[in-house]
């Protein structure tokens, strides 16, 4: 408290107050946001201490230095989107802002106004789809405030202009500020930094705007469940949660803290480590929902671990690192953070994690096993509960993840490009169960790992939990109660999804038949090829790998093998993935079935 006491007594901060539960203090003087001046001089002195940190800044500098003879951004849409324009200047100005604050020279200040310049003459920032306004005023704020003194006074009126007129003042209205999901996140962060950077000459609607991103963002945060599970996945934990940190870093480079913005929210640490657990032993990832199916170099588990005091949740990213190089996004705009945070840390003795089970509930419930930290060949094991209908949802409740030997037995087809499905017509966003979103093969039921009635489309909008999980050498895994997704199709389903002590997946399925006479189809996706041996065996190779999916039952099945091709015009292409399964055929009504598929060696 001391500290931040002085903090604000340097300052000279002058409260301004919006009522007795919102009071804003003034922030200090240019630059405020993020780095304070003379703080990027530690940032500068950690550099050649670490191998990592050398590579981070010699990426930076390489992509600014290649932007020297690019021209400015032009306003080009993509679809209904402004996204990629804006995400590209983020990139631009962030990375030549960085490298006029590490090395002093105004080649890079001079090319970062030059394209603030050109973004604010802009018509707009697309406020129809505001994470494009978003990112593009977190963009300006950004290098108005760390460049501030390099700029004339018609440079900085033009920008300060279009941070209020195109960035501010059309948030008005939007709906994010009572959004739970990553608009959440990037938008309140991207006013939070248009406000900051021009609080001098609007310090009132500067101070209430602030003040309103403090009292909506808080809606966001409690997505994350209690143990730290993100229920949008891998990508979105990404995309998320690095706004997040962009947001509580601005605040406390501003005004000395955070202003009290994450008292509580515990669960959002801790999905560092949900996210270290998202990567798996070849450097895939389990990608459920609308998520890319590779791994990436995750910058900001570099924040993450200086804030909980855990440098293990670094281990999975180090180690991709040490297999792969530093492979990052080529979107990804924010990558200076890693240098920020990384000043703090010792990149050389950073542990591996302790645990290789992870268990959640909240909105999506999760089981994850990893049978080890450093071989491509370890096991990993994911199962999936939660809702089809939540954000960016796929009808995959139930579902599982396995790879084991380098191969993809289970697999997630994952995310399809949104805008080569927008420009079909293709109604994406409505998650009502007769939505043309479930029609889409990689998001619908057919592709997914699970048991479901043939012709019947599983309930999108119901909740299935996990009721129980295995953590024993012989038994590792987790159940359940599936009878709601079925709708009344089934009159009960319980589903157990575990490994066995040789690492040998097993799959349960206990049921009654509904009122009707059924067929149901046992399916999943993978990366093997696949050949029928018999009325109850697939053989499955890949890589030299063999391994055997075996069906036992006392109904009539048979086997199946489908191709992933797309179903529509509109969607994409998988190469190098099929369905593999069982039809269960003629289950009589009321009819008591047990169903075990097995992927043994």
């Amino acid at each position: 408290m001391r500290k931040i006491f002085l903090f604000l007594l340097l300052c000279m901060a002058e409260t301004i107050s919006f009522g007795a539960d919102k009071t804003v203090p003034a922030p200090c003087g240019h630059p405020r946001l993020l780095l304070g001046q003379g703080e990027e001089v530690p940032v500068r002195e950690a550099v050649p201490k670490s191998g990592i940190m050398e590579e981070a800044y010699s990426y930076i500098k390489d992509f600014s230095d290649n932007l020297m003879t690019e021209p400015p951004l032009e306003r080009i849409m993509t679809g209904r989107r402004l996204l990629s324009v804006s995400r590209q200047a983020l990139k631009r100005v962030f990375y030549l802002s960085t490298m006029y604050r590490l090395d002093g020279d105004m080649k890079y200040s001079d090319r970062a106004v030059q394209e603030m310049v050109a973004l604010c003459r802009f018509s707009d920032w697309n406020p129809s789809h505001f994470l494009d306004v978003a990112e593009m005023t977190m963009a300006v704020a950004i290098g108005y405030d760390w460049l501030f003194d390099m700029m004339g006074n018609e440079e900085k009126e033009l920008i300060r202009t279009a941070i209020l007129e195109k960035g501010l003042r059309p948030s008005e209205g939007q709906w994010f500020f009572d959004a739970e999901n990553n608009w959440n996140q990037v938008c309140n962060a991207g006013m939070v930094f248009g406000a900051l950077a021009i609080w001098e000459d609007i310090p009132e609607e500067a101070g209430k705007m602030i003040a309103k991103c403090l009292a909506s963002n808080p809606i966001s945060l409690g997505s994350y469940s209690e143990e730290g599970c993100y229920p949008e996945g891998y990508s979105y934990w990404g995309y998320g949660t690095s706004f997040q940190a962009m947001l509580i870093s601005a605040l406390e480079s501003a005004f000395g803290s955070d202003l009290g913005l994450m008292d509580g929210q515990e669960g959002f640490y801790r999905s560092s480590r949900f996210f270290s657990m998202m990567t798996t032993p070849r450097h895939s990832v389990y990608n459920f929902f609308d998520c890319g199916r590779k791994q990436v170099f995750e910058h900001i588990q570099a924040w993450m671990a200086t804030r909980t005091g855990d440098p293990s949740v670094l281990y999975p990213e180090l180690t991709f690192h040490a297999d792969r190089g530093l492979r990052i996004n080529d979107e990804d705009r924010l990558f200076p953070m890693f240098l920020i945070a990384g000043r703090d840390i010792d990149f050389n003795i950073v542990p591996k994690p302790a645990d290789n089970y992870y268990v959640c509930g909240g909105l999506e419930p999760l089981f994850i096993y990893r049978s080890g930290w450093d071989s491509q060949d370890d096991t990993y094991l994911a199962v999936k509960g939660g809702r089809a209908a939540d954000s960016h949802g796929h009808i995959d409740i139930g579902s599982f993840f396995f790879e084991s030997d380098g191969v993809g037995w289970a697999v997630d087809l994952g995310s399809q490009n949104y805008n080569s499905l927008e420009s079909k017509g293709v109604n994406l966003w409505s998650m009502d169960q007769e939505s043309q979103r479930w029609d889409v093969f990689r998001i619908g039921a057919e592709s997914h790992n699970i048991l479901t009635v043939k012709y019947k489309r599983p309930i999108v909008d119901v909740r299935i939990p996990i009721r129980e999980t295995w953590r024993s050498r012989s038994r590792k895994g987790a159940g359940l109660p599936m009878t709601p997704f079925y709708g009344g199709d089934l009159d009960s389903c319980y589903r157990k999804v575990y490994l066995d002590k040789r690492d040998n997946l097993h799959v349960e399925d206990f049921l009654i038949g509904g009122d009707t006479r059924q067929n149901l189809l046992w399916t999943m996706c993978t990366e093997a090829e696949a050949r029928i041996l018999g009325p109850s065996a697939i053989e499955l190779r890949k890589d030299g790998k063999v391994r055997i999916l075996r069906l036992k039952t006392r109904h009539y099945a048979s086997p199946r093998i489908w191709p992933t091709t797309p179903r529509h015009d509109y969607d994409e292409e998988n190469p190098g993935s099929c369905l593999v399964g069982f039809e269960i055929k003629n289950v009589q009504p009321h009819e008591k079935v047990s169903i075990k598929v097995s992927l043994v060696r």
